[in-house]
């Protein structure tokens, strides 16, 4: 380390309030903003080589995207950043990872509010397209049976989802799993039904599992906001169960799992 940067000075100026913060130990890897960067830089730079790399491998794309409120930012970020331009759209397959029990065409549905965000911006062919039917009771065996067949189709990396991208909340919540809900603990089936008690709101969800989310060969999750900053940061000096808390049932293993800390997030103090 240089004299300069020892005394936390660079050309007289003081660096402080760069200073990146201490990050929580995670499984896999977490990421935070450095200078001049913000959290979707690393999100969108990640998914886009991610994207780029399938295609050249399998020739095709399979991204499960949650319905969160919360990646709302994310999409529109895809949709204007001109380093986004070479998204090979054209051969993605979008599956909607989460949603509410509502018909498409209400305001509460995560589907709906995805199309006018993403699908019908990116130009995503219609046929690559992967909505949940989440108003069929039999919603979660539908999507189970259509996961497993196109997937196992493709000529090249079948059996998995490319990338999956998700978002946490103070609870612990990603996708539509919730904490105390029986879906957390699936070991075999890719979708399941699961209720909120969000006060605010439908409560019924049909959502991915944590198998078939951890089988993915990327796992992105967005934690953004003091809230969720501090929840993970206290997860991890003090880990609880997936049933408690979800997002513990997020696993690395051998697949890339990586947290993105927004500014907020980063610098939240227990």
């Amino acid at each position: 380390m240089s004299s300069e940067q020892s005394d936390g000075r660079e050309h007289g100026y003081p660096l402080e309030h760069l200073a990146r913060p201490d990050l929580p130990c995670l499984p896999g890897t977490v990421a935070a903003p450095d200078r001049g960067e913000d959290v979707l830089d690393l999100i969108t730079a990640d998914l886009l080589a991610q994207a780029l790399d399938c295609t050249h491998r399998y020739g095709s794309f399979h991204l499960a995207f949650s319905g969160s409120e919360g990646l709302e930012g994310l999409c529109r970020r895809m949709m204007f950043d001109p380093d986004l331009r070479r998204f090979p759209w054209d051969r993605t397959h979008l599956w909607i990872g989460d949603d509410r029990c509502v018909p498409r065409n209400d305001p509460l549905s995560c589907y709906g509010r995805l199309r006018e965000s993403l699908i019908i911006p990116a130009g995503i062919p219609i046929t690559q397209v992967h909505p949940i039917p989440a108003t069929d009771e039999s919603a979660d065996e539908i999507m189970h049976a259509r996961l497993d067949s196109e997937l196992s189709s493709r000529l090249r990396g079948a059996g998995q989802l490319d990338c999956v991208v998700l978002d946490v909340d103070g609870s612990g919540r990603v996708g539509g799993l919730f904490p105390g809900e029986e879906a957390v603990l699936e070991t075999n089936r890719h979708m399941r039904f699961t209720q909120s008690d969000h006060p605010e709101g439908e409560q019924y969800w049909v959502t991915l599992t944590l198998p078939i989310i951890n089988d993915a060969r990327m796992i992105q999750v967005l934690v953004q906001g003091e809230a969720a900053g501090l929840a993970m940061r206290r997860q991890a000096v003090d880990p609880r169960e997936a049933m408690q808390f979800p997002a513990a049932g997020l696993k690395s293993s051998e697949r890339m799992l990586k947290w993105y800390f927004d500014r907020e997030a980063a610098s939240s103090q227990s």
